[in-house]
């Protein structure tokens, strides 16, 4: 028990100093991005697209993995290359497959600038070495009736916990990004349609969750992605930021207010607590 108190007696002596030294750390001179090169999966569109052309802007050799190299999104970023040839490069890349996944290496590989691979960003999710960026979300502490990515980026969480100690001897760093609801800016999840959705289902599931359910939870669902942000450039900063700063943060929380405080409560009141607010906001919709 003594040495319980003593360990929560040296946090807290520790934590003025820290609050004291952290902001000295994070007003050094931000990394010159010339002669960098940066590797970004998932840049069609949303958030990958938006940070492959900022960091080109901003004068970094970018590597932009796209699923389709000859959709709208790619021929963006193609038309971008073209004002500054060799600095911005456009791969087929379907993270899911081994093959692209090897040639995107053997490109990146064969061309990289003097200073050399600087960073990864796993937004589409590939892993390798190197300054490492994942995307997660803030749904990694809570779901409202999206369970199957609310549990992807909870794995993702923690497997990203474990590699930034793993790779703190090599001196990678790994940081985690954790936007809010920006569905309207990315389009990540389009409106869903209630009528299509009881189509797709069986007998046996038509039995369980009759029509009218299934219409005022795509309501519900439509509702949250209506109040998304519209503008997606607070995360591109914060995703710049995890890759310049001499002492990127472990973690940044990009979310509105009511969000973050949901967070707060699924992550240091009990579990009674969490189901109960989520119970409640579901019940005035009559989803429980």
């Amino acid at each position: 028990m003594w040495e319980a108190a003593a360990l929560l007696l040296l946090l807290l002596l520790l934590l003025p100093l820290s609050l004291v030294l952290l902001p000295r750390f994070r007003r050094e001179a931000a990394l010159q991005p010339a002669g960098r090169a940066v590797l970004i999966t998932g840049c069609d569109s949303g958030f990958g697209q938006l940070l492959a052309l900022r960091l080109h802007r901003l004068g970094f050799t970018v590597f932009a993995g796209c699923l389709c190299p000859g959709g709208e999104g790619a021929r963006r970023l193609q038309r971008e290359a073209a004002t500054c040839s060799g600095r911005l490069r456009v791969l087929q890349l379907d993270v899911t497959r081994e093959r692209d996944v090897a040639a995107a290496k053997e490109v990146v590989l064969s061309n990289l600038p003097e200073t050399g691979f600087w960073g990864l960003v796993n937004n589409a999710g590939i892993s390798t070495f190197g300054r490492v960026v994942f995307m997660s979300s803030t749904t990694a502490y809570f779901t409202l009736g999206n369970g199957i990515y609310s549990m992807t980026k909870a794995a993702l969480e923690k497997f990203c916990d474990c590699l930034r100690l793993e790779m703190k001897k090599f001196g990678v760093l790994v940081c985690v990004i954790q936007p809010g609801n920006y569905s309207r800016s990315t389009n990540i999840q389009p409106p869903v349609n209630a009528e299509q959705i009881w189509n797709e289902l069986n007998e046996e599931e038509k039995a369980v969750y009759n029509k009218e359910y299934v219409k005022r939870f795509s309501d519900f669902f439509n509702n949250i992605l209506k109040e998304g942000s519209t503008t997606a450039h607070e995360v591109v900063d914060v995703m710049v930021e995890a890759l310049i700063s001499p002492a990127p943060k472990a973690r940044y929380m990009v979310a509105k207010l009511k969000e973050k405080l949901l967070v707060l409560i699924c992550t240091i009141f009990p579990t009674v607590v969490m189901d109960s607010f989520l119970s409640y906001a579901l019940s005035k919709v009559n989803l429980t």
